[in-house]
């Protein structure tokens, strides 16, 4: 395990600061979902102006700009109000490096709920849902597709890279995205390699978002969306690849590794099986914030789901039939790429 950085003193500031951080995120949240950030695309606007362009009452708005700009969410003087620094790239919707997206995923009202009744969580042990993260029609799952994460792209490019070496001469080259949601890992992996079939499994609310993103990726003729749960559904195969990708955590160690058993079944004897994703316990915990983050959800919305350390992964691997595994890192994320190829027959 890493060693730990120091922690931080505590004193009231700290606590202050931390049991109003969510009206912060409120304020964010509700700025990027009326599109008040291209209210001022195009410059300083009044009040007046920004109510009329968001289509709110301009008492309830002058409210919010106020309360924005005291958090330095908006730069302002009482009368006009303009962006702050970096706004303009990431908060306005027509930008090429918008972000505003990601609300959907990091402060989604799923997350908040779930979190609300954290205490209540911690002490039954697990999960207060009756319909977990692993239900069909679990709402979060369509907005996670939709969206993603910051860690998605950099973690499909690497997926992609580090297959180089096996994938490049390979023929055929048939890729299985387990849990694929979006689809990218799978998209990412066939842009890279023309000459790739790549095929996706997730419940079917979830699929739109993964042809959705075949489609805009040029990708409709090499990709292929199969519908069901990845423990029960037929999988088809063989594959040469198999990709699971911020999967494995929905589940305890034991169901993963009963998963990856069945994987391994439909894989090619000379393929290879890929656990893309966060680890907790392989770095200080102040690096591993939005792991923890995810953890904690994990906790609230599956009966035993958990992210693992990295040897956690390493022996559940070995327990599925698999050896030689190799692990790569995505820079300054705590995300680990697992290869791994089965133990021959």
């Amino acid at each position: 395990m890493a060693e730990s950085a120091p922690p931080q003193p505590v004193n009231p500031g700290t606590v202050l600061q931390t049991l109003l951080a969510f009206k912060r995120t409120s304020m964010l949240r509700t700025a990027l979902e009326l599109k008040l950030y291209d209210a001022l695309a195009d410059g300083p606007r009044d009040a007046a102006h920004i109510a009329e362009f968001v289509g709110a009452p301009q008492r309830s708005v002058r409210v919010l700009l106020g309360a924005m700009t005291s958090a330095g969410l908006l730069e302002g003087d009482g009368e006009k109000y303009a962006l702050p620094e970096g706004a303009g790239k990431f908060l306005v919707s027509t930008s090429p490096g918008y972000l505003g997206g990601a609300e959907k995923v990091a402060s989604s009202y799923a997350e908040w709920d779930a979190l609300r009744e954290l205490t209540a969580v911690v002490r039954n042990g697990g999960t207060l849902l009756a319909d977990d993260a692993n239900s069909p029609g679990f709402a979060y799952w369509k907005d996670f597709a939709a969206n993603g994460t910051f860690a998605t792209r950099p973690g499909a490019a690497l997926v992609a890279d580090t297959l180089r070496p096996f994938a490049t001469d390979r023929e055929p080259l048939r890729l299985l995205d387990v849990g694929c949601g979006h689809a990218l890992f799978a998209l990412t992996f066939a842009k890279a390699y023309p000459r790739a079939q790549v095929f996706g499994i997730d419940w079917p609310e979830v699929l739109d978002h993964a042809r959705h993103n075949a489609t805009a990726m040029g990708l409709t003729d090499r990709s292929e969306f199969l519908a069901g749960d990845v423990f029960t559904a037929p999988l088809g195969g063989p594959y040469d690849v198999v990709v699971v990708a911020n999967f494995l955590p929905q589940f305890s160690a034991a169901q993963g590794v009963e998963l990856l058993r069945r994987l391994r079944g439909v894989l090619a004897p000379d393929g290879r099986v890929v656990l893309a994703g966060f680890t907790v316990g392989d770095q200080p915990p102040a690096s591993e914030f939005g792991a923890w983050m995810l953890n904690l959800l994990m906790l609230a919305w599956t009966g035993g789901g958990e992210i693992q350390d990295l040897a956690t992964y390493q022996r559940m691997l070995g327990e599925a039939g698999f050896t030689g595994t190799e692990v790569h890192k995505v820079a300054n994320l705590p995300v680990r790429v697992l290869v791994a190829r089965p133990v021959p027959d």
